[in-house]
């Protein structure tokens, strides 16, 4: 399955009384409303995560929802122990991240979707709120792609890597393994054999994020992703490109994105919601709210986990559902 899904359909039943989107056939009409939800505290450290927003899988159980809200809520503890003992906000993201490329129920790292050649092609993005970004996309045998993201912006002067070689992966001292590691059977193989016989998948999307606020106000955000399944080989999406499906800056916000990315891409999204703080002077909630109705208008549903310097964080999404989670020190929540 594409996406991977959690929670009860009644609840999304009454917050979606009017969804009726199958597949990809769909307008700006049939997109949801924008839902919105407050994340974290004012102030001090806050950690928001999210693993995907879209439609629920017809392969959903309550055996993979339970496991579902479990990697989620080890996602949050792994990330925010760190911010807890003073590291810096993309340590955080980077150990959320981690844990739930680690998951096979998500669709990054381990788990990925399959592209229409049958293999893991895998993409993500890592930004701090100076600026500092680093990205791979293409890559399929980087066990965890945030680290390999982390190593192109700490380890080299470029942003952007497409498919490195094995001897810049093993220079960068990032761990690896065969392609078929990433390959969960027969799930992945099963959505691939249904998306080739029965159109593509559009509606399942499931990239993991983070962001993150550290003891001393700095802001972090960070993408991964298996992308979509039977995408063409070679298609990047929206995850591991600044101001896309990922971005910070200091002065604004923290965003991580997820859903159909070629909309995101269009209407630079994670940038957008920045500029839309900054320019506009709009609060987050209204600033993810115009951004996602803007991704709408590209035919395009997901959601974004938006964290700003000072202030509450916000999840939005314009999908069925979403899977996402938030810790500060005012307690957390986890929800999918």
């Amino acid at each position: 399955n594409g996406y991977h899904t959690c929670g009860s359909n009644d609840t999304l039943a009454s917050a979606h009384p009017s969804d009726s989107r199958k597949g990809h056939d769909m307008t700006t009409s049939s997109v949801s409303p924008v839902t919105t939800e407050l994340a974290g505290s004012e102030t001090g450290i806050t950690l928001v995560i999210h693993a995907g927003a879209g439609s629920r899988g017809k392969h959903s159980t309550p055996e993979r929802i339970a496991q579902v809200e479990l990697d989620l809520q080890r996602a949050l503890d792994a990330g925010y122990q760190l911010l807890e003992s003073g590291a810096p906000a993309h340590e955080a993201v980077v150990a959320a991240i981690h844990v739930m490329e680690d998951a096979p129920e998500f669709n990054a790292g381990r788990g990925a979707a399959l592209t229409s050649d049958g293999i893991a092609q895998m993409d993500a993005c890592l930004m701090t709120g100076d600026g500092e970004v680093g990205a791979v996309t293409g890559v399929s045998t980087v066990k965890n792609p945030i680290d390999a993201a982390r190593a192109v912006k700490e380890q080299t002067k470029h942003v952007l890597f497409a498919d490195p070689t094995d001897a810049e992966i093993a220079d960068w001292g990032v761990a690896t393994e065969s392609n078929e590691y990433f390959i969960t059977e027969p799930a992945r193989r099963q959505s691939l054999a249904e998306a080739q016989s029965g159109g593509d998948e559009w509606e399942k999307h499931g990239t993991i994020g983070a962001v993150a606020r550290d003891a001393e106000g700095n802001i972090a955000a960070g993408t991964s992703t298996g992308g979509i399944t039977n995408q063409m080989h070679g298609r990047v999406g929206d995850s591991p490109l600044p101001g896309c499906g990922t971005f910070a800056n200091q002065s604004t916000v923290a965003v991580s994105c997820t859903g159909i990315g070629e909309a995101f891409i269009k209407v630079v999204a994670a940038h957008q919601v920045s500029d839309r703080v900054r320019f506009s002077g709009e609060n987050v909630e209204d600033a993810a709210t115009a951004t996602l109705d803007e991704v709408a208008a590209h035919h395009g549903d997901g959601g974004m986990i938006v964290l700003p310097a000072v202030g509450r964080g916000v999840v939005a999404y314009n999908s069925e559902m979403m899977n996402f989670g938030y810790r500060s020190a005012q307690g957390g929540k986890v929800q999918g």
